[in-house]
């Protein structure tokens, strides 16, 4: 047996054994045994914008819920970036050391292995609800506010089930359960029980209401962990399209559609998502899967209608989805693979990635540049940012390169005003990344390096002994060291 296949058994099994309905409810002396105190070793840079900076040794801490063999489920921002990870029950003074099994960024959620076979002996595990907890219903919320090793049990109540924005990726809106708690950071990652099971997991507060919390509701836990069920995460699929409503009648009869047929009306495609090579721009989609779509985009099934948008991330990527749709009033059908929307990715990274040459800092631009302290952003690098789907601008790169410091230097003191301009080219080429970016000044290093930004009529131009020295210089005054090729 080999060990992909081990692994696709182990996590059906976990899954299955997890929300598989169990009958007698968990004495209360079992149910605290199921949580844990998870603490984060990494370094952190001083500034996510100028990752050259020394970095700083931090300690992190969250909850985590028990599964089985020796597995906890807990929040991905509670242990990303971690170079070390104990975990201990509130039971034990022995620290037990994990690993980061998987993680997924777009659902805040990562599940832990433990491999010292002691851990098992210490803890407990727990079943989740079927279904959603009624609303107005009581929950105890377990975990470890502000890394305290004793356990905290705090009481709340069910407030409202409904899709929210998930703040750590800042871009996905998936499903929660709103609770009114008393929640402090470090609860991250502990669960809420109800009756002896678990009815979702703790990841945010709410900055605008007191004393309201939010839960990963059971379907997103569900989702994750029949994702890894083939040994790796890949995400939650995105319909990959946008669309209006069918409603026109006389927009149907200038695209040929029938007058009683029900549907959307496709606006734009964004590349390499699910349907990119399928659709076309006016197309009108009428079924998914053989289920009629309605003039509002939504699919019923089984007496409840659900948006599209909705029925196509409660699938796992790389299912296959049949599709129906006029196009010039012939009906065609196909067949699809789900994927991610790849052109969001701008939207989800914080990277720090960036390259140093001749005193200057290049970076791709991410959503680093809009949580920093920095106020002072260029209005194209706001532009590029924000539009860079509504513009169709992934058509020339696949992310812009940002000059996002500059040391001071002799040479270049007067480019000052070019620090946060999106660069245009580089030797008259327009790189599609950073590491295109890169190829280029390597393959041009012995000759002169002629840099264009957008907003700025007179381009960088750099002579090679010129770059040379400034690396010499920036390194030894800033210890900030360059890529040397």
């Amino acid at each position: 047996m080999n060990k992909l296949f081990k692994l696709s058994v182990f996590f059906f099994l976990l899954h299955h054994s997890l929300f598989a309905q169990a009958d007698p409810e968990p004495a209360v002396d079992s149910i605290f045994h199921s949580v844990v105190l998870i603490r984060n070793e990494g370094f952190n840079t001083e500034n996510k914008t100028q990752p050259w900076m020394k970095k700083n040794l931090s300690t992190g801490f969250g909850s985590g819920l028990v599964l089985p063999n020796q597995t906890i489920l807990t929040n991905a921002h509670v242990v990303r970036d971690a170079k070390r990870i104990l975990v201990k029950s509130s039971f034990t003074k022995k620290e037990y050391l994990a690993d980061v099994k998987y993680i997924g960024y777009d659902c805040d959620l990562a599940l832990l292995q433990v491999n010292d076979p002691d851990f098992s002996e210490q803890t407990t595990t727990l079943s989740f609800l079927e279904g959603i907890p009624n609303l107005g219903s009581d929950v105890l919320l377990l975990g470890f506010p502000n890394g305290n090793d004793s356990l905290s049990v705090e009481k709340g109540s069910i407030l409202r089930f409904e899709k929210n924005r998930y703040t750590y990726s800042g871009l996905d809106y998936r499903n929660v359960l709103k609770i009114n708690a008393n929640i402090q950071p470090g609860n991250s990652g502990g669960p809420a029980v109800q009756n002896g099971k678990v009815v979702g997991l703790v990841f945010q507060i709410s900055t605008l209401e007191p004393g309201i919390a939010y839960l990963i509701s059971n379907d997103i836990i569900r989702h994750f962990l029949e994702d890894i069920a083939d040994g790796k995460y890949d995400g939650f699929p995105n319909i990959g399209f946008t669309f209006q409503n069918g409603n026109p009648k006389s927009l149907k009869q200038a695209m040929k559609v029938p007058p009683n047929q029900t549907g959307i009306f496709v606006n734009r495609i964004y590349p390499s998502s699910t349907f990119s090579k399928v659709l076309k721009e006016k197309d009108f989609v009428i079924a998914l899967d053989n289920l009629t779509i309605t003039n509002d985009g939504e699919i019923s099934q089984s007496n409840k209608k659900e948006f599209i948008i909705d029925w196509i991330e409660n699938k796992q990527m790389n299912s296959k989805v049949a599709v129906s749709f006029y196009r010039a009033g012939k009906k065609y059908d196909a067949e699809v693979n789900l994927q991610k929307n790849y052109a969001l990715d701008l939207y989800r990274d914080s990277t720090e990635d960036y390259f140093l040459q001749a005193g200057f800092v290049f970076q791709p631009i991410t959503r680093s540049f809009f949580h920093s302290e920095d106020g002072d952003l260029d209005s194209s690098l706001k532009y590029h940012y924000s539009y860079f789907i509504q513009d169709l601008l992934y058509r020339y790169t696949v992310r812009d390169i940002v000059l996002s410091y500059t040391f001071n230097d002799p040479e270049t003191s007067k480019y000052k005003k070019y620090k946060y301009k999106v660069v245009e080219s580089i030797n008259g080429r327009v790189p599609k990344d950073l590491n295109e970016f890169k190829t280029i000044w390597k393959n041009e290093k012995k000759g002169f390096i002629v840099l264009r930004f957008r907003g700025m009529d007179l381009p960088i131009v750099l002579r090679p002994e010129s770059v040379y020295q400034m690396n010499q210089r920036v390194k030894k005054r800033y210890g900030a060291s360059y890529e040397e090729f």
